[in-house]
């Protein structure tokens, strides 16, 4: 077992170093927190249980523990899909008043709108709609930043988290203003939410920032920023190790010592059956996961069933089933939805690692930077990710216990 599992080391890390080749010019840019409430931003990387990050502005280095770091949000930049977005927030446009209904998105330089009687755009109504904007705001110099908030009818700003102005209710066309205190060149996140009622349309957003006279905000300002939750895919189908990581993929290929999962855009990993708790055929509720950890192995049917059974073979289109009472038995890949092979739980580690393809890994340490991601599972098991997947890490808190879901 040893001389299998150096082989899968040295074999990862030799795909990491070829993969770096080709990814010259990417920096990776995070923004932290601290549990103790301080904030940085700067480039990050990762050395085993350590985050390191430098500041973009003086260049200063600072080093975090898993037990000192909360979250840190990443992007890769240089990258060309990153390059390519136009500045400004992300606008999601809805169908109703109440943030909810269909749902339309692009990108808005500025927020400076006056539709009057006309629809915001082909597929949202004239009246009775609404937007959330979000995204980053760049400030200027440090000092007590004044936004302003134009609109009819109701509309709030949220500036890094806090409430600075709040008009949530039907109104004629008006102004209101609110300042928070700021640093100097840094990115906060920003929230902006307007709703209309009836009859014209109308939202602006302006600011009065240190030594500097009232203007609109604008589009160099504002960043579409870095990938947060809500832009994660929902868990749909891949595999639970054993110590509670979730990694998202399609299971293409399933025999006696390993497991082919098809990862991102046609990228396979191969991972260890003795490192797999189950597998996932399609999305399941954290009621259900709660209960298949508890469960003897066998596999979930589509309509809540369980049959207790033993995995015997699997393909793309049907999958056997051995249960010491009943024998073997045939099923059909659409007719379920879970297989359990062995106990998986959510064990102990140090960070958890958040990816946009939707993956959940618990990880002993990381090594990740602009041009890898090699994570070491908490159940030793090595899984090699491309870093522009990664969107998140969080520093575990020792006595975490591993229950629920972040």
């Amino acid at each position: 077992m040893q001389k299998f599992c150096t082989i899968v080391v040295f074999k990862l890390l030799f795909e990491v170093m070829a993969m770096a080749q080709g990814a010259e010019g990417f920096q990776l840019r995070g923004m932290a927190e601290m549990k103790s409430g301080e904030k940085l931003e700067g480039w990050v990387r990762f050395e085993r249980e350590t985050m390191i990050l430098t500041e973009i502005e003086g260049n200063a280095q600072h080093q975090f523990t898993a037990e000192q770091l909360k979250e840190v949000r990443m992007q890769v930049e240089g990258n060309p899909q990153i390059s390519k977005r136009v500045p400004g927030l992300r606008g999601h446009y809805y169908s109703t008043p109440e943030l909810s209904g269909k749902m339309i998105e692009r990108v808005d330089a500025q927020i400076n709108f006056r539709w009057g009687t006309a629809a915001p755009m082909s597929g949202i109504p004239v009246d009775r709609f609404s937007v959330r904007w979000e995204g980053e705001i760049e400030t200027l110099n440090e000092g007590n930043y004044t936004f302003h908030l134009r609109s009819d009818d109701g509309a709030r700003l949220f500036v890094d988290g806090s409430p600075v102005i709040d008009r949530w209710r039907p109104q004629a066309e008006s102004e209101h203003s609110g300042t928070i205190e700021l640093e100097a060149r840094r990115r906060y996140p920003i929230r902006l939410d307007y709703f209309d009622g009836q009859v014209l349309a109308v939202v602006a957003l302006s600011w009065t920032p240190p030594g500097v006279a009232k203007r609109l905000i604008g589009g160099d300002r504002f960043h579409q920023g870095f990938s947060d939750e809500g832009q994660i895919s929902a868990p749909g189908t891949g595999i639970f190790l054993k110590g509670g990581s979730f990694l998202s993929g399609a299971i293409s290929e399933v025999d006696h010592k390993m497991v082919k999962i098809t990862y991102l855009d046609g990228k396979e990993l191969r991972i260890s059956r003795n490192n797999i708790g189950g597998l996932q055929l399609s999305p399941i509720s954290s009621s259900h996961y709660k209960e298949l950890s508890e469960w003897d192995p066998g596999c979930m049917l589509i309509g809540g069933d369980y049959f207790e059974s033993t995995l015997v073979s699997f393909d793309q289109n049907a999958l056997r089933m051995r249960s010491p009472l009943l024998g073997k038995k045939d099923f059909r890949s659409g007719q379920v939805k879970f297989i359990k092979l062995r106990d998986f739980n959510k064990n102990k580690a140090n960070f958890e690692l958040h990816t946009k393809s939707g993956s959940r890994l618990r990880a002993d340490w990381l090594m990740i930077d602009s041009k890898r991601a090699l994570v070491k599972d908490n159940s030793f098991c090595w899984i090699n990710l491309d870093p522009l997947d990664v969107v998140s890490v969080y520093g575990i808190p020792e006595d975490d216990g591993g229950q629920g879901d972040r």
